[in-house]
């Protein structure tokens, strides 16, 4: 990999150690599941399905489309400016990778959306795939260099999600007091819904993909639902629901026709993965059976949004980070 080498300035806060919260404390260490390179090679897929969808969105749809949608033009031009933006992480990431970097895939959009709004919906999912993408790949990139350029990707990100959320929607501009954090395995496996094919002599990357779910036949509902999950599966064992929101994990058991009710204090964006495990804290790659499927759930500015916490210190027990 090649990068040019960036300057910083460090804040010197005192020379006494500060104390570690025991929940830090206990928190063990293994080696990282990936190298920096796998994480960029990641982000990268992810800056082209962002910039691919992009383009193709706002070559299809006009002013005129815009207009006619009740958005003023300022809506579209901020779109090509995040366009721009995503075009720039393409070309960041890909320098950074040199002779390591994907090529651009071909994707599976058609049929995604079908107009403005539903075009400025999908986007507003998949800022927030890249937000908790960056998030979750965080914790692999060892080299100070790359794990600050990714912060500054990933800050971006959330500023595109927001003001697609708030200023064109005119619906909540965050989920949560934290963002949502996914594996690399997660991410990939709801990127690769996008995806229908991928140059062969693209690198392989390490990350797994799960078997497709599908919640409440696509009409997610409300909070506190009691919906169904499909999802290929022999059954041999008890399935569980496993809800992602902010830093918050809760287990729902399903029941035999794979029906559960989804948490009640679920707000904004968030994801649900079918694992055998009982405990959010015991899930891996290889308890998950199906997902995630990716829940949005609107709410109004005048309630509560204290986050949601599923029961669970995820300092010591969530092994998503």
């Amino acid at each position: 990999m090649k990068f040019t080498a960036l300057a910083f300035l460090t804040l010197a806060i005192g020379t006494t150690a500060l104390p570690v919260p025991p929940s830090i404390q206990s928190r063990a260490t293994s080696a990282s599941p990936y190298t920096t390179t796998q994480i960029l090679q990641l982000a990268l897929t992810l800056e082209h399905l962002e910039s691919a969808f992009y383009t193709q969105a706002l070559s299809s749809f006009t002013a005129a489309n815009f207009t006619a949608a009740g958005f003023p033009d300022s809506v579209r031009e901020r779109f090509l400016q995040i366009s721009e933006h995503e075009s720039q992480h393409v070309k960041l990431l890909s320098s950074a990778l040199g002779n390591d970097s994907v090529q651009p895939c071909t994707y599976a959009f058609d049929g995604r959306y079908k107009d403005v709004g539903s075009f400025i919906g999908l986007a507003s999912v998949i800022e927030n795939l890249g937000v908790s993408a960056y998030a979750g790949a965080a914790q692999y990139i060892t080299d100070p260099v790359y794990a600050t350029v990714a912060s500054t990707i990933l800050s971006t990100e959330a500023r595109h999600q927001a003001w697609q959320n708030a200023a064109v929607l005119g619906q909540n501009p965050w989920g949560s007091p934290y963002d949502t954090v996914l594996t690399p395995d997660m991410v990939f496996t709801i990127a690769s819904e996008l995806i229908a094919s991928c140059p062969s002599t693209n690198p392989t990357l390490p990350f797994k993909t799960y078997p497709l779910l599908t919640v409440n036949n696509e009409v997610i509902g409300s909070p506190g639902d009691h919906v169904v999950f499909t999802f290929a599966d022999n059954h041999t064992e008890v399935n569980y629901a496993i809800f992602y929101s902010g830093l918050g994990a809760q287990a729902v058991q399903l029941d035999e026709n794979d029906f559960a009710t989804v948490p009640s204090t679920l707000q904004g964006i968030s994801y649900v993965v079918i694992s055998t495990a009982s405990d959010p804290a015991n899930v891996t790659s290889d308890s998950i059976v199906a997902g995630p499927a990716t829940l949005d759930y609107t709410f109004a500015a005048n309630v509560t949004n204290s986050g949601f916490t599923g029961g669970a210190d995820p300092l010591t027990a969530d092994p998503r980070f």
